[in-house]
């Protein structure tokens, strides 16, 4: 795909963007150079170092919890957010690869080791992976796991759907069994006060009916308040969901202040589906190479990914910022 004629024109907005770093296309030829590739999420990736949590805070919110998002360590799609409270406690979402969870144990036992709910927003490995390998340690780690919160598709319509995915995601949810933690499915409107100003509110429930890209079109998006300031994670939604939830969610439930771009910014939700949501800050689940649209090393403008189109959509929608997660970044309490 060349690079867009709206991109062109919107140079400054689209390199003002709130980058936690520029590393450059350390591996860019880490995704096959195919959207389906991108879509299927289960290839596993590489990650350096276990360096704790060591990222600058931007005050942001008014009061409640910290919100710190991490970039994948082998410059990979994936989404891991962590949320502290001002007393220790901790609220997880997804985590990433399973090779990221070298970086996130040490960050989690950092934070104290105790985590007060995991959230899962749909299976692929690339958003569970890391709490797999977790899993799979002796006594998770030495970590403190209160409760995991999923929804997955059923394994009969996975191996139906999107049959590659099965091999990663039955295994997990035999470990997760075996683990005796405590798991619960979450249902549509049901809501998580975790105090300190920080809740939780489930979204939307998956649709059998959708059996074109169906694990992504199964993430649980959840609403999640927090010192006053709303913020909307969607996963890996793709059209087809995104519509269904502009008929069936309130849209003032749907404006938030903050958005988790959905399927790591392109390929994902409508225009029409962020233009209710119209937000301030958009997040970037994006390596380099993916935000740069470069396949292979290729040069920007390369590959087949729709990230530039989705930038001009946030231009267009009035997005204040952007986060862009080439690097761990983090929203506080002012």
């Amino acid at each position: 795909m060349a690079t867009t004629r709206c991109d062109l024109s919107r140079r400054g907005f689209i390199t003002a963007a709130f980058a936690a770093s520029a590393v450059g296309l350390a591996r860019g030829d880490a995704m096959p150079a195919m959207p389906k590739g991108l879509a299927r999420g289960d290839k596993q990736s590489t990650t350096s170092g276990r360096e704790g949590l060591k990222v600058h805070v931007t005050p942001y919110f008014n009061g409640g919890w910290t919100m710190y998002m991490f970039a994948d360590r082998g410059n990979n799609v994936m989404l891991s957010t962590l949320f502290k409270s001002p007393s220790g406690k901790v609220v997880m979402i997804d985590g990433g690869w399973p090779k990221d969870a070298d970086f996130l144990v040490p960050a989690l036992k950092e934070l104290g080791g105790t985590v007060e709910a995991w959230f899962l927003t749909h299976a692929h490995s690339d958003h569970y992976g890391a709490l797999a390998d977790i899993l799979t340690k002796p006594k998770q780690e030495g970590l403190k796991i209160k409760k995991v919160i999923h929804k997955f598709l059923p394994l009969k319509f996975i191996e139906e759907t999107e049959k590659s995915s099965l091999p990663y995601v039955t295994p997990f949810l035999k470990n997760l069994k075996q683990s005796k933690l405590k798991v619960e499915t979450p249902k549509v409107g049901q809501v998580w006060n975790f105090g300190e100003e920080l809740t939780f509110e489930c979204l939307n429930d998956y649709d059998l009916t959708m059996k074109g890209n169906s694990i992504n079109n199964s993430s649980i998006c959840f609403r999640v308040m927090n010192g006053g300031k709303s913020i909307l994670v969607t996963g890996d939604i793709g059209w087809p969901m995104s519509d269904k939830l502009l008929k069936t969610v309130p849209h003032e439930k749907l404006k938030s202040d903050i958005v988790f771009l959905s399927h790591h910014g392109q390929n994902g939700a409508n225009k029409n589906f962020y233009e209710v949501v119209k937000p301030e800050i958009c997040v970037w689940p994006t390596p380099q190479w993916l935000w740069e649209n470069n396949s292979g090393g290729r040069g920007p403008g390369s590959g087949p990914w729709l990230t530039n189109y989705v930038k001009c959509w946030m231009q267009d929608i009035g997005v204040k910022r952007q986060i862009l997660l080439t690097k761990d970044a983090a929203l506080g309490p002012k």
